[in-house]
């Protein structure tokens, strides 16, 4: 949709020209918006902020919408909601669809089945306009921090502009009816109201940021400050505009000018300054929100030195002009390149992929964007074209559910493979057994990563929610089984730690039902064991003081617990070497964690348990997954590591052997992952790894029995 200018007018005809043409500044704000998403996307290490620019789109749709709904309220008195609703629908839908449909097909050609799951989910959601929800219910599950990228990830801001769309009509119109029953003036009143709710939502959005980070992102409340900005200078601007003028007629276009730059200076600012570290969008969203609002309400004219005059050029509209298209086909061709090319993305890659996204963007605004806007539908009825919006919806949606359920076939018929080698003495681990004499323990995979079958999060039949819970807020963190078989129980035994020690489920559960003991297992995502806080996960900072007040609450209820009910036995294992600790002393991790683990260990020893210590398995450098796998089917080796980079020191298992303590012992299976050169990405056959940082749970099950055996050795 293109901006027209509703200016106080003089009488001469360039001021008129300019307001009626299409405004390039605001088409510039677009090219820039999506050039600092698209590049950051191709390039995040090298533009960490350019995210902003979904932000500068945010405050361009306040604004633009604004102000044709005030135009509207203020010619009829009345919003045509039907009319409204149905214009939005036929500028976006077409297209959105269409990306969304061909990226759902692509994905099914040329993706592998284990990433089916959650494409299907997520297009599906995204095409129903709630992504952004589905992803902040994400980005609070610790286990969904590993999953691969949708083809449809960005569609979350599109979500939260058509939410926005579907509500906004509604206040102005609910704004400007108030204020005629009231007789207060329309524009003040209006006014009023949106930067009542800007204010609020902002309130909300710095608090929920520092208290929520990761959610804060997609949730809609959090972002609708930006779109009343721009709706403020859609209701103000032309009049404070006007007055400058007038104040100033001799130097207005210096003013705008300065605030130009300044506008596009902050923008390109926070591009650089910010990255995945920052708290955003929180108090940090209103740098780049600030310089959008600036070049916007500076006006479209501008003095020959503004970078609007260089912004004017032709290639820069058509960024501009393509900038939505752009937007939707730039990130599935990202994510699907690898298949095609059959390794990840080089520089040359990327290029090639930036010029597909702008040819594939201007097919897209010429044959699907305008005639879509134009030619659909001319003369329909709303009712008529949200009812053909409600079809392409069902349609995208039924493809989705196919996707599904070939994923669900997909995944049985691996399965059924997987039940049928596992017997085989060359099977997982037992390839690395010299008795077995088998000749390529490190060849291809003999069946395909069967997606959330293999991830570490599960539980057996004899599981259920302990009725006694650690709580933390409103979440209960203790699970309880019984593995006796209604048997007495030989022992009582404790799991604690985070996904790392989950990750070991699918070998303790077995010994637990060989030994007949009965289990409480306690687990948090991200959340170390000990009684310091985690400051920082694999290098990046986080200091979300909620996630740190929950880690160290839920520790200490942990080991009051162990140390009060003094179980037989306890075993434990945390991601050490990914997570950052802080005690305050400054001291190297390994010195920290030996401190903070030995003091956990002797509390719980003293009260007559014993620990036994799962050291971590090879980091997989993001290298040893799945995605490589996948597409080195034939030669894993090629997804190895070497083993000096692989495995590196774990923090609680080195705590553990320096306490030099009978009680506390580590069972270290780190041979089966590496041998003296490299850790590698299939053995036996199998993945070894479900995602990027977790041992797949069929591997380790394969080493149940070297499980046991250690386990027997160890506690004598």
């Amino acid at each position: 949709m293109t901006g027209q200018v509703l200016l106080p007018t003089r009488a001469d005809a360039r001021r008129t020209a300019a307001a009626t043409a299409t405004r390039k500044d605001i088409q510039a704000l677009r090219a820039l918006a999506v050039g600092l998403v698209v590049l950051n996307h191709l390039w995040p290490l090298r533009l960490p902020g350019g995210y902003v620019g979904v932000d500068v789109f945010f405050v361009i749709s306040g604004y633009l919408i604004s102000k044709h709904l005030l135009g509207e309220l203020e010619r009829s008195g009345r919003i045509s909601l039907g009319r409204f609703y149905s214009r939005r629908i036929k500028r976006l839908l077409p297209a959105a669809t269409l990306v969304a449909a061909t990226s759902l097909l692509a994905a099914w050609a040329l993706l592998p089945f284990s990433r089916w799951l959650s494409i299907a989910q997520e297009t599906a959601a995204s095409v129903l306009y709630v992504e952004n929800w589905l992803l902040a219910a994400k980005s609070v599950d610790y286990s969904a921090h590993n999953e691969d990228a949708s083809t449809v990830q960005h569609f979350w801001s599109l979500s939260v502009e058509e939410q926005f769309y579907l509500v906004w009509p509604l206040l102005f119109l609910g704004l400007f009816v108030a204020s005629s029953r009231f007789r207060v003036r329309r524009r003040a009143f209006l006014a009023t109201g949106v930067a009542v709710l800007s204010a609020l939502t902002l309130a909300f959005c710095i608090w929920f940021t520092y208290t929520n980070k990761s959610p804060a992102y997609f949730i809609t409340p959090a972002r609708v400050w930006e779109f009343g900005a721009g709706a403020m200078v859609a209701i103000g601007g032309a009049h404070a505009l006007g007055a400058l003028r007038l104040r100033f007629p001799s130097s207005h276009l210096a003013w705008s000018g300065v605030a130009q730059w300044l506008g596009y200076g902050l923008i390109i600012y926070s591009a650089f300054a910010y990255d995945g570290q920052t708290f955003f969008p929180g108090l940090a969203a209103a740098v780049p929100v600030a310089g959008t609002l600036l070049v916007i309400a500076s006006g479209p004219t501008s003095p020959l030195w503004s970078p609007n005059q260089l912004l004017a050029a032709k290639p820069v509209q058509l960024v501009g002009d393509v900038s939505y298209s752009l937007y939707l086909w730039h990130w599935p061709l990202i994510v699907l390149a690898p298949a095609v090319l059959g390794h990840a993305l080089w520089t040359q890659d990327k290029v090639l992929v930036l010029l597909i996204a702008i040819a594939l963007a201007w097919a897209s605004k010429k044959f699907v964007e305008d005639p879509g806007r134009t030619r659909l539908l001319p003369a329909a009825r709303p009712l008529r074209v949200v009812g053909v919006m409600a079809a392409a919806m069902a349609v995208v949606c039924a493809l989705s559910g196919g996707l599904l359920f070939g994923f669900t076939k997909a995944q049985d018929a691996e399965a059924a493979k997987l039940q049928e080698l596992s017997g085989g003495p060359c099977y997982g681990a037992r390839s690395l057994d010299p008795r077995n004499n088998c000749s390529d323990p490190f060849g291809a995979a003999q069946v395909a990563n069967v997606g959330p079958n293999e991830a570490p999060r599960f539980d057996a039949p004899e599981c259920r929610p302990s009725g006694n819970p650690i709580v933390f807020e409103d979440q209960k963190l203790l699970t309880e089984c019984d593995f006796t078989g209604g048997a007495r129980p030989q022992a009582s035994v404790w799991l604690v730690g985070d996904s790392h020690a989950e990750q070991w489920k699918g070998a303790l559960y077995e010994l637990a039902r060989l030994h007949k003991w009965t289990l409480k297992e306690t687990m948090v995502g991200g959340c170390p064991f000990v009684d310091v806080k985690r400051v920082a996960f694999m290098g990046s900072p986080a200091d979300d003081p909620r996630s740190q007040h929950r880690c160290l609450s839920w520790s200490k209820q942990v080991s009051d617990r162990i140390v009060q009910e003094k179980p037989d036995m306890v075993f434990a294992s945390s991601f050490g070497a990914g997570e950052t600790i802080d005690d305050g002393t400054g001291r190297a991790q390994l010195e920290q964690y030996k401190d903070a683990v030995s003091q956990r260990f002797t509390d719980w020893t003293e009260a007559g348990s014993r620990v036994f210590v799962f050291r971590d398995p090879p980091m997989t450098l993001r290298h040893s997954s799945p995605d490589c796998v996948a597409l080195n089917q034939q030669t894993p080796i090629n997804c190895a590591n070497p083993r000096g980079e692989a495995l590196v020191p774990d923090p609680v298992a080195e705590a553990a052997r320096g306490m030099g303590k009978p009680a506390v012992k580590v069972l270290d299976f780190s041979d089966q992952f590496c041998d003296e050169q490299n850790c590698y990405a299939v053995i036996g056959g199998l993945q070894v790894y479900a995602d990027y940082d977790h041992a797949a749970r069929s591997y380790i099950r394969s080493l149940v029995p070297l499980v046991a055996q250690r386990f027997n050795e160890a506690r004598q």
